[in-house]
């Protein structure tokens, strides 16, 4: 995390005021766009939720019930506590699978890919899987409303794994930020 910081702070203020800067990518490091991955069966959600948790709820994160987590301290975000964070919950009665293998990822961030319209999971540089198929403008919406609270949070948002909507109890929370270089 703080390397990234690092490195989008270097992108925007001290890399344009060198002498020989270019604004272009270089073609050595330009990664090919690879589709987005399906999920195998028996990784998918039943029901998934968007949800919001203010920042201070952060705070009490290592008092929940949570099997599998990676997150970092609130006070990174630069953010207000009252700033609502945006989340995923995927609901899944093979939610303890499901979280162990996406503890076995590199978690980046939930994107939504508008064609065809998707939420995608980003797990690395060629490495993405789709967690739902949005066929309606109903969904497309709720998903691009996930996008607006996401961005308004600077980037800040999460996904959670519960067996069901009445537990008390994670099988796996991630909080996450999307990083955007220059």
């Amino acid at each position: 995390m703080a390397l990234n910081q690092w490195i989008q702070e270097r992108m925007t203020r001290v890399y344009p005021a060198m002498e020989n800067y270019q604004v272009v990518a270089n073609p050595s490091v330009i990664l090919p766009e690879v589709p987005a991955q399906t999920l195998p069966d028996a990784l998918l959600g039943e029901r998934w939720a968007f949800v919001t948790l203010e920042t201070s709820a952060f705070a009490e994160m290592p008092e929940w019930e949570i099997g599998f987590s990676e997150s970092f301290p609130p006070e990174m975000f630069d953010l207000s506590p009252d700033t609502p964070i945006p989340g995923l919950i995927i609901f899944s009665s093979r939610a303890l699978p499901l979280a162990a293998w996406m503890s076995g990822l590199e978690l980046a961030f939930l994107r939504f890919n508008p064609s065809p319209p998707q939420l995608v999971l980003e797990t690395g540089a060629n490495d993405s899987w789709v967690l739902a198929n949005l066929p309606t403008a109903e969904l497309q919406a709720e998903v691009k409303g996930f996008e607006a609270k996401k961005q308004a949070a600077n980037q800040v948002h999460f996904v959670a794994v519960q067996a069901d909507q009445n537990s008390e109890a994670f099988a796996g929370f991630w909080l996450m930020q999307e990083l955007k270089l220059a």
